[in-house]
């Protein structure tokens, strides 16, 4: 039986479409912890993650029984929000005086978000070799975060989404709206930003 409509819902009664609205708020969490990897704040995240599930919400039975996989496309929905937000003057910091620092937050408030959960930050060669890859604990520390700012908002999507989250180029090429070389080229470059920041000044 359906229940009332919520805003969560955008309006419409949940329980009425073949694909359970259960299923689909699990995916809460993990979204939540992605998008705090690309913005910064559980704010932002937050937004992001409302924003994604109100264009689920927002589709008719058939449009969402069309989906073949509602976690990945909630996962390139929320990464083409998140995009959207850091290239923003507001993601951009330009309201804010002097440096902006991100902020931190507490193990276990998101899956994958200090708990070990996600893949871990690495350093991957081009081969893309799983063994190759160098664990970093400090995935989603102040540090990290702070080296992710020297990042293009596009940079900062793919680094996110291949190396923390694994999703494939093909589908981050998806998201970011490039080709899946130039997704690789960018995750490149993510790659070198952030082994930069490890190095510090010379």
């Amino acid at each position: 039986m359906a229940t009332e409509p919520t805003a969560a819902t955008g309006g419409r009664p949940t329980g009425e479409c073949g694909t359970a609205e259960s299923r689909v708020e699990r995916e809460r969490p993990r979204l939540l912890g992605l998008a705090h990897r690309m913005l910064g704040t559980v704010a932002d995240a937050e937004e992001a993650v409302q924003e994604a599930l109100l264009r689920w919400y927002r589709l008719d039975c058939v449009e969402r029984d069309a989906v073949a996989n509602p976690p990945a496309w909630l996962t390139r929905v929320t990464g083409r929000v998140c995009l959207d937000l850091l290239g923003s003057a507001r993601a951009r910091r330009e309201r804010y005086v002097g440096p902006w620092l991100p902020e931190p937050v507490p193990e276990g408030t998101f899956p994958g978000v200090g708990d070990g959960s996600a893949r871990a930050v690495a350093m991957a060669p081009p081969a893309e070799q799983p063994s190759d890859r160098v664990v970093a604990n400090e995935e989603v520390s102040t540090a990290l975060l702070l080296v992710m700012e020297t990042m293009t908002p596009a940079e900062r999507v793919v680094f996110v989404l291949h190396d923390v989250f694994a999703v494939p180029f093909t589908e981050v090429a998806r998201t970011v709206g490039r080709t899946p070389a130039a997704t690789r080229q960018l995750a490149g470059s993510a790659r070198g930003r952030l082994a930069a920041g490890r190095r510090g000044p010379a």
